[in-house]
C-alpha cells in the first residue's frame, strides 16, 4: 500500500491560502487523475470531534492527465482559526481501472501551523 506523503503547511490567519499537488507514477510521469474526487479536512487533532473541522476546496486543474490538483482555504476559514497549531489530511477517491472497486487513498497529511494576525480588518 502507498503511505500518504507528511507535509508541515504553514498559513498567515486571515489570507486566502492555496496549494498545488503534481501527483505522479512510480516511474516520475503525471498520474492521469480522470474522474478523481478529492477531499481534505482540518481540525484542531486527529481524535477531536468536527465541531472545529474546516474543508478544503478543491478541485483538478485541467487538463487532469497532469496529474495536478489544488486545495484551498479562504481568508474567512483562516480568520477563524484561532490556535497555533492543526492538522490535515488529503485524500483522492476513484474507481480502479480493472477491478471496478471504489479506492480512497489519503495522499497527503501533517501540521498546518498558523501565523497570528495582529492587524484584523473588521
Amino acid at each position: 500500500t502507498k503511505m500518504a506523503q507528511y507535509e508541515d503547511l504553514e498559513i498567515d490567519q486571515g489570507s486566502d491560502t492555496k496549494w498545488q499537488i503534481k501527483m505522479l507514477l512510480a516511474d516520475g510521469t503525471p498520474r492521469d487523475i480522470t474522474g478523481y474526487t478529492v477531499r481534505g479536512n482540518v481540525n484542531r487533532s486527529y481524535d477531536a470531534d468536527n465541531s472545529e473541522m474546516l474543508a478544503f476546496t478543491t478541485s483538478l486543474v485541467a487538463p487532469a492527465t497532469g496529474g495536478v490538483l489544488e486545495f484551498m482555504l479562504t481568508n474567512i476559514q483562516t480568520d477563524a482559526m484561532t490556535r497555533r497549531r492543526y492538522v490535515y489530511d488529503l485524500e483522492v477517491e476513484y474507481v480502479h481501472p480493472s477491478s471496478g472497486a471504489t479506492i480512497v487513498e489519503r495522499i497527503l497529511e501533517g501540521n498546518l501551523v498558523v501565523s497570528r494576525s495582529v492587524s484584523k480588518f473588521d
